[in-house]
């Protein structure tokens, strides 16, 4: 079973999403859950849910839905009561449909998703495969066709060698050959590469570690710029939790950054300086781009991590004066 404070973190943020997406539409909208029912508190995120429903009940017009798949069907049933149990305390919640359908999520996610009418409207798809399977790639490629379909998923690392994630990108099977400290990084990156080629082009990733060194691969994958942009800043606003930081699980000095608004650039400052590095020279639009696209920080955070090299002396700019903007060229030292 997970630490509680990592089920708690994950909850918060996906409260924070589903708060999110449901302020920017006006239609319908479906929260679904592959893995409803397992260990860690997942009971109560549909409850979590359930709850943002009945906030928005005044400003959702279409089909608003609840679809729960899980492969305990004794767990299931307890939910599915608890959930109507909560329903009718929360009156403005009394028109969500709720389908729940046991059995493997590679299997019954989409068909359950499909008999809900929900491909066409927003969905925001929550995949917890912590401690179970990691849905295949074909699931997520149905997902991704969806055009308003945002996916949050948490994984185990070591999940990362099952090709069934990779869909037909064979990449990922160089990451044998690689050192061990290579590796995970690498399949990191492939992994986001098969995302992206499953019609979820922005991706973000972000490590959940404890104290005692335990890490969980949180992944947000979506078709949406704004999705994106949005999923980082709920991010960094979730309450700090004591005992969970932030890792990107691509930063080779592999370091740990606490929950903030204003959170430690040094992860960004070394990834930032390795494009810099890598290109020759580029503009600091650009890399406010790679910082949205490739690095779990936020586009805002890329003008200060490049303050910091240029005072630092790792980079040079042009002009060398003035205001840093968009167009100010940054070049390695």
């Amino acid at each position: 079973m997970e630490p509680a404070t990592h089920g708690a973190v994950k909850r918060e943020l996906l409260v924070r999403l589903l708060d999110s997406a449901m302020s920017a539409t006006h239609g319908g909208f479906t929260y679904a859950e592959g893995y409803a029912g397992g260990d860690g508190g997942r009971e109560s995120s549909a409850v979590a849910a359930l709850r943002v429903f009945a906030e928005f009940a005044d400003r959702l017009r279409g089909r608003r839905s609840i679809v729960l798949v899980g492969a305990d069907p004794a767990r299931l049933a307890a939910l599915s009561r608890l959930l109507e149990r909560a329903r009718e305390k929360l009156g403005a919640a009394a028109g969500v449909r709720v389908d729940a359908a046991s059995g493997d999520c590679d299997e019954q996610l989409v068909p359950a998703l499909e008999r809900a009418d929900a491909f066409g409207a927003p969905i925001l798809a929550y995949l917890d495969a912590v401690g179970a399977s990691a849905p295949g790639y074909q699931t997520l490629a149905r997902l991704g066709a969806g055009q308003h379909t945002d996916v949050l998923l948490a994984l185990d690392p070591a999940a990362l060698v099952d090709q069934r994630l990779f869909g037909p990108s064979p990449q990922w099977r160089a990451a044998a050959d690689l050192p061990d400290t290579e590796r995970y990084p690498y399949l990191v990156t492939c992994y986001r590469g098969a995302l992206a080629h499953a019609g979820l082009t922005g991706v973000t990733h972000v490590e959940l570690v404890g104290d005692d060194g335990y890490a969980q691969l949180l992944l947000f994958a979506t078709g949406s710029a704004k999705a994106l942009d949005r999923f980082k800043d709920e991010l960094w606003a979730v309450d700090e939790f004591a005992g969970v930081r932030y890792r990107d699980p691509r930063d080779h000095d592999h370091a740990l950054v606490d929950i903030s608004l204003q959170p430690s650039l040094g992860p960004l400052r070394r990834a930032l300086l390795d494009r810099v590095a890598a290109r020759g020279g580029c503009s600091a639009g650009e890399l406010r781009d790679y910082t949205r696209a490739e690095t779990m920080y936020r586009a805002s955070d890329a003008l200060p991590a490049i303050g910091g090299l240029v005072t630092a002396g790792k980079v040079c700019r042009a002009p060398e004066r003035g205001r840093l903007t968009a167009d100010t060229v940054i070049e390695a030292r």
